[in-house]
C-alpha cells in the first residue's frame, strides 16, 4: 500500500519544472532591467544645478584673474601709495579735510499759551448759549 502511494503521480511534471525556472528566470531579468533603467534616469538628474554651479564659477574665475592683473598693474601699486601708504608724487600737495564738530545748540521750547478751558466754568458755556453774548467777568 506504502508503495503505491510512493508511486503517485508526481507534485510537479517536468515540463512544469521547466515553465517555472522560465518564469523565475524572466522575473529575475524584468526587475534588473527595471533597476538598471531608474539608474540611468538618475543620471542626468543634478546635470542642471552642477551647470550653473560651473557657470558661476568660471565668472569667479574670470572676476579673480581681472583683480590679479589690476593688482600686479602701476595703477594698482600708484593707487595704494597715495591712499594707503600715504605717498606723493613729486610737486603734489597732500589735502586733508578738517572735521569741525560743533556743538549742537538746544532746541527752544516755546513757551505754552495758557489754556482757557482751564479758566472756564459750565455756568459761563451755558451763558454764551443762551445770551450768545460773552459772560460778565466774576
Amino acid at each position: 500500500m506504502y508503495k503505491d502511494l510512493w508511486r503517485q503521480r508526481p507534485l510537479l511534471t517536468l515540463p512544469q519544472i521547466l515553465i517555472l525556472l522560465l518564469v523565475g528566470a524572466a522575473l529575475f531579468v524584468a526587475v534588473d532591467l527595471n533597476r538598471r533603467a531608474q539608474a540611468g534616469q538618475l543620471v542626468g538628474v543634478g546635470e542642471g544645478d552642477l551647470q550653473v554651479e560651473v557657470d558661476a564659477e568660471s565668472t569667479r574665475q574670470v572676476e579673480l584673474q581681472v583683480t590679479l592683473a589690476y593688482v600686479q598693474s602701476e595703477d594698482y601699486v600708484a593707487a595704494y601709495a597715495r591712499d594707503e601708504a600715504g605717498y606723493l608724487l613729486p610737486g603734489e600737495k597732500r589735502v586733508v579735510p578738517l572735521v569741525i564738530e560743533a556743538t549742537p545748540q538746544p532746541t527752544a521750547v516755546p513757551t505754552a499759551t495758557p489754556d482757557p478751558i482751564q479758566n472756564a466754568h459750565p455756568w459761563q458755556a451755558w451763558w454764551h448759549l443762551l445770551t450768545d453774548t460773552a459772560p460778565p467777568t466774576p
